[in-house]
């Protein structure tokens, strides 16, 4: 084997395993599924200049502990704010009045039901209650 034989072979070898790695990353995780975090339980003040961005429609926010709340058209929604499918952070889309996962596409509803994979199980929901201008997070 000469020189320009042996390149090639390793730079074929370089990238069909560098396609395995990305490729690989790709698949769905049925064997542990994401959850949302539990015993969730905070109070929001809307005219403190770090979370008044949520009383306007369209806008959401996350909090430190792994939930995404959003000011939708119906109202405040609280949902985990890790994707099911692989644990990337979804965002909140007004336009269409639901989340998604920018890294592989899954869309879920505004209730945290799955609209299209690949994420098979639903983002975990919270309450969250508005009086006056607290809101409310809880499990």
């Amino acid at each position: 084997m000469d020189r320009k034989e042996f390149l090639g072979i390793l730079g074929i070898s370089a990238a069909a395993a560098a396609c395995g790695y990305c490729f690989g990353g790709c698949k769905v995780n049925n064997s542990t599924p994401i959850t949302g975090p539990t015993g969730v339980d905070f109070t929001w003040d809307l005219t403190n200049p770090s979370y008044s961005a949520l009383k306007t429609v369209g806008n959401y926010l996350y909090n430190s502990v792994g939930v995404i709340i959003a000011h939708t058209p119906a109202g405040y929604v609280a949902l985990s704010s890790a994707c099911t499918h692989q644990g990337n952070t979804v965002v909140y889309d007004v336009g269409g009045n639901n989340f998604f996962c920018p890294a592989h596409g899954s869309r879920f509803a505004a209730d945290g039901s799955v609209i299209n994979g690949p994420a098979a199980s639903p983002l975990t929901r919270y309450n969250a209650v508005l009086t006056g201008n607290s809101l409310h997070v809880y499990s």
